[in-house]
């Protein structure tokens, strides 16, 4: 990292210049090129940098400048020119400085705390069918080679007993739900040996029946929330030379950026244990619980109350989605449905070329083509979008395992007839300020507009750009390989919403699944959709300035219900 300077020690104003050349020399080590070609006056996102990499960034800058800065805030400002102006005023120095918020997430040893509003809202879904596997995780861990399986053991305990999360339960005490944290790691990895049927062939046992039987059965199998823990593994021998460690884990204790953080500690671990050294990692600086007590505490405070006055007035009026004549059925079992496709490495390219070039990510150019399917799909003009985000702007909050995501609503404006490339940078513009204000748990943003969308309480469409491809399992002398039914690793056959637009990319190539309600679509419908996005995805990128009403696209494709 460049050196600091000694900035955060005076908190003083650093010269616009000073700044501009500690994140041109950063982004130059990160993205290892020279430091000339990177351009300050040229949108970020334009020249490569994508949100992980804006995460980073953003908390190297908070700890040389000693400010809180945001995720969002970096977004906003755009270039390096401009950010460095923002951050070299006084006036901005006063107002990011953390005694105008609530004070920074600080550790509390407890047994029991109030859940978090995100777990609120998760078990109020919960409440009607609370064994479904609807909020499960799933997924396996192939391991190739000589596999050491007491060391994945003695990981997997140890990174139980390092995070409270996984040893939360949840109970309700006079109508207020707690976590409950329990003293000691409770996790059992039972081992399932299946050699003897598939004759040292591990293609084929991952295909057998035998195989897909425990693997389906373990990530369906409900957890007792009140009594936890709410992960669990087992590990299943292939052959001689492979292994799957089976995990899952109840969404009200993890989420995507707490999967990278487990896989991460499961690597470097397990060669500690192998080895037969103890762990040098330290404790974890902060934990779930606390995340949920400071998150109590800036509810109260200046920012928050911004955000709900801005918020109000984001989704006054918004509609409710028509998606099919059987809208409005309640969210019953959610049982579901997918729809999986690919996209070539070619046409990514393309999509990215076509979505820097006018500022925007790859989430947004494809987020916004998304609201034009569902903009002919129903008729509507005005469309809302849910997302995702890791919520992990604030530095110590980078390492903490829990359910800290939140869900933020982008508001499509499709009005006019644009054409695709008008959308794009209006879509950006609105994107760009609804992310800005993601901080307020989804759950207030619901209890705000409530009274006004009684009928909608939900979102019924997301789009969501996976995590899942961020995770990371480097052992030396093994090979290792995530495996997962769903981008997004849920259990197949169940929906979080009416339809979902889930997409990943991995070495250039963007995959995607839409997942749907069975009670609100027919497989056909959505399969329509789908190949309907894939079309659009082909159509749009060779002529962006045609407007959405002139896209060769058959109506009748769209007609669904």
């Amino acid at each position: 990292m460049p050196a600091a300077h000694d900035l955060s020690e005076s908190r003083l104003p650093a010269h616009h210049e000073t700044i501009e050349d500690w994140v041109v020399e950063w982004l130059a080590l990160h993205w290892q090129m020279p430091a000339g070609s990177i351009d300050t006056r040229r949108p970020l996102v334009e020249q490569g940098l994508d949100s992980m990499a804006a995460i980073s960034l953003a908390n190297d800058l908070e700890q040389w400048l000693g400010l809180p800065l945001t995720l969002a805030f970096l977004w906003q400002q755009g270039t390096i020119e401009a950010l460095a102006r923002v951050l070299a005023s006084p006036e901005v120095m006063l107002a990011l400085s953390p005694v105008s918020e609530a004070a920074e997430v600080v550790r509390r040893n407890e047994g029991t705390t109030p859940a978090s509003l995100g777990q609120q809202q998760l078990w109020r879904q919960l409440r009607p069918q609370p064994e479904s596997p609807r909020f499960h995780l799933h997924f396996g861990l192939r391991f190739d080679g000589p596999l050491d399986v007491e060391a994945l053991k003695l990981s997997l305990q140890e990174i139980v007993r390092r995070h409270e999360a996984f040893r939360t339960s949840f109970r309700e005490r006079e109508g207020e739900l707690l976590q409950v944290v329990a003293p000691a790691p409770r996790l059992e990895m039972p081992v399932v040996d299946l050699r003897a049927e598939q004759e040292d062939d591990a293609g084929r046992a991952l295909d057998s029946a035998s195989f897909r039987t425990l693997y389906d059965a373990l990530g369906r199998a409900p957890f007792d929330l009140q009594v936890g823990p709410l992960i669990r593994t087992a590990l299943v021998v292939l052959t001689h030379q492979t292994h799957v460690l089976l995990v899952t884990q109840h969404r009200l204790i993890t989420d995507g950026a707490s999967l990278s953080v487990f896989g991460r500690e499961l690597a470097f671990l397990y060669r500690v244990f192998h080895a037969r050294v103890p762990s040098p990692l330290a404790p974890p600086s902060r934990q779930a619980a606390d995340v949920a007590r400071w998150q109590r505490q800036w509810l109260g405070c200046e920012g928050a109350h911004r955000q709900r006055e801005y918020w109000r007035a984001r989704l006054e009026g918004v509609p409710p989605l028509k998606l099919t004549p059987r809208n409005g059925c309640g969210e019953g079992s959610r049982l579901g449905g997918l729809v999986s496709f690919e996209v070539p490495v070619a046409l990514t390219a393309a999509w990215k070329a076509l979505a820097s070039g006018e500022g925007a990510t790859l989430f947004t150019a494809l987020s916004a083509v998304f609201a034009a399917l569902l903009r002919r799909h129903s008729g509507q003009e005005d469309v809302l979008l849910g997302t995702v985000v890791a919520n992990r702007g604030r530095r110590e909050l980078r390492d903490v395992v829990g359910l800290l995501a939140n869900t933020v609503a982008l508001r499509c404006d499709l009005t006019g007839n644009p054409s695709f490339r008008e959308l794009l940078v209006r879509h950006r513009r609105c994107t760009t300020e609804d992310l800005s204000h993601q901080e307020l748990p989804f759950e207030e943003v619901s209890r705000l507009c409530r009274g006004a969308r009684a009928a909608l309480p939900e979102v019924q469409a997301a789009c969501v750009f996976e995590s899942m491809a961020t995770f990371d399992l480097a052992i030396p002398g093994l090979g290792c390989t995530l495996l997962t039914d769903t981008p997004d690793a849920s259990v197949p056959g169940t929906a979080r919403h009416e339809l979902t637009l889930l997409l990943r990319e991995d070495l250039g190539r963007l995959s995607g699944a839409f997942e749907y309600a069975a009670d609100v679509f027919q497989p056909a419908e959505v399969e329509r959709l789908a190949e309907c996005f894939r079309r659009l995805l082909g159509r749009i990128v060779e002529t962006p300035d045609v407007r959405l009403d002139d896209l060769p696209l058959a109506e009748e494709t769209l007609q669904l219900g």
